[in-house]
């Protein structure tokens, strides 16, 4: 079954980078993206993805508050956040409002499909 993912972020290159390593797998599909928070919000209630992956820093909503509104909507929808900052004293914020994951946008072409991987089997992936 291919699960559908969301991608969140205020940058088409960002967007268009996580694209194109999400088609690299046949199981996955980028079902939708969004380009601020409150789009992101919209298109998740629309669309209920499997998983999101959200920017922590977007227009209108940030990442935290989309999370939570996704969560509150969508509640099987397994929620990564991802940013170019870092964000490990916000690790437990981020858990709190039902994120699963964290990835550095620096290190998106390792972290980005295992960290889909491990939210989709139930596990978390915070870097430690």
């Amino acid at each position: 079954m291919i699960k559908r993912i969301l991608v969140a972020d205020d940058h088409a290159s960002t967007r268009r980078s996580v694209r194109t390593l999400i088609t690299q797998r046949s199981d996955l599909e980028v079902c939708a993206e969004a380009a601020d928070g409150l789009d992101a919000v919209e298109k998740a209630k629309a669309l209920s993805p499997d998983v999101a992956i959200l920017d922590l820093a977007m227009e209108g909503l940030n990442g935290v508050e989309v999370a939570a509104a996704i969560r509150a909507s969508n509640p099987n929808t397994f929620v990564i956040a991802a940013s170019m900052y870092d964000v490990e004293p916000l690790f437990g914020r981020l858990q709190n409002v039902g994120m699963k994951g964290f990835i550095s946008k620096n290190h998106l072409a390792t972290e980005l499909l295992p960290a889909i991987d491990a939210v989709l089997a139930g596990r978390s992936w915070f870097p430690t």
